[in-house]
Formats: structure tokens, C-alpha cells, sequence
């Protein structure tokens, strides 16, 4: 479990700063950051943690996934550098190396694994998807065509090749935690 912490670390700190920006930004007074993995035998596990107050339960969502709100906005603008690079031919915007795509993947990696919500994250989604399930309803009933709005969206080139190379990086962490789950339950 020590390895575990100390090899998901990065992860771990920006999902737990993802909580704090968060709150932040929402106004929600914050206490302790703990990035300092608690790994108790009998109890469970903690890889860190962010300290929040009691706040209205749409806020408390939004802070709860902010850690996969974040994660995703990094990996995005993380490959649109690197797509940028391949579309314009030059290194100039961003490194073109080697090496540059396997920190990317690392970064790519680790925040894949990081990201998710916990149990205690998700404290408000219920009361948060309720308020929505009534606004959508609101909105349908005065008419609005929803369906129309989705289907409708345009996509660039530019974010189109950015969306196939982020399915190549994020294909990479799944077949690595694959291998490892399979490793793992064989022995």
C-alpha cells in the first residue's frame, strides 16, 4: 500500500488541490490539506484529503467532482498541445519530443487513476441531479428542444484530432490498469 501511495502521489496531489481551487472558487471556507498518504490497516486507506465546510448541496457537488472536472481540462489542453504541434508541422508552441509525449502520457496516467470521486465526493449528487432532472423537465414542458441542441454541435478539425489522440493516451493508462488488475487476481 506504501508503494501504491508513493507511486499515485502526483494524482493524488492534484485531485486533492482540485477539491481546494474548487472551494475556492465557490466560496467555501476550506481547513486542513492532507497530502500525506493515512494508510491504517483495520480502517482503510487514505491517499489524502481537503478540509471543506458545510455548504449548500449544488456546491458541494461541484467541488466533490472537481477532481474529474480538472483532471479532464489538464488532459485535454495537455494533447491539444501536442495535436497543435503535429497540425501546424513546427515545434513552436510546445516541445516536439520523445520525451515530451512520455511525460504527457505519465501526467495523462496519473491523473486518469486520480480522478474519480469517492463516496464521501459525491455527497450532493443526489439533490444536484434532482434540481437538474427539474430544470430539464421545466424546460421541456415550455418547449425548448434539448435534443436539437446536442445534435447539433459543430466540431473542428483541430478538436476532432485532439479527441482521437486523447483516446489513444487515455487507451494507455486502461491497458496498464488491465495488466495490473490481471496480475493481481492470478496470484
Amino acid at each position: 500500500m506504501y508503494l501504491f501511495a508513493v507511486a499515485f502521489w502526483p494524482g493524488t496531489f492534484i485531485h486533492e488541490i482540485s477539491h481546494f481551487l474548487a472551494a475556492l472558487l465557490l466560496f467555501v471556507p476550506v481547513g486542513k490539506i492532507e497530502l500525506i498518504p493515512n494508510i491504517e490497516e483495520e480502517a482503510g486507506s487514505r491517499l489524502g484529503s481537503v478540509a471543506i465546510a458545510k455548504t449548500d448541496p449544488i456546491r458541494r457537488f461541484l467541488i466533490g467532482v472537481a477532481p474529474l472536472l480538472f483532471g479532464l481540462g489538464i488532459i485535454f489542453l495537455s494533447i491539444y498541445l501536442l495535436s497543435m504541434n503535429s497540425l501546424t508541422g513546427r515545434a513552436g508552441r510546445f516541445i516536439d519530443s520523445w520525451y515530451t509525449y512520455v511525460i504527457v502520457g505519465y501526467l495523462i496516467f496519473q491523473i486518469s487513476n486520480s480522478m474519480f470521486a469517492s463516496k464521501k465526493d459525491l455527497e450532493g449528487a443526489v439533490v444536484f441531479f434532482v434540481l437538474l432532472l427539474i430544470i430539464l423537465l421545466i424546460l421541456l414542458l415550455v418547449g425548448v428542444d434539448i435534443p436539437a441542441m446536442i445534435v447539433n454541435l459543430k466540431f473542428s478539425e483541430e478538436l476532432l484530432k485532439t479527441l482521437k489522440m486523447a483516446n489513444l493516451f487515455l487507451l494507455v493508462p486502461i491497458i496498464i490498469d488491465l495488466l495490473v488488475l490481471f496480475v493481481l487476481k492470478t496470484r
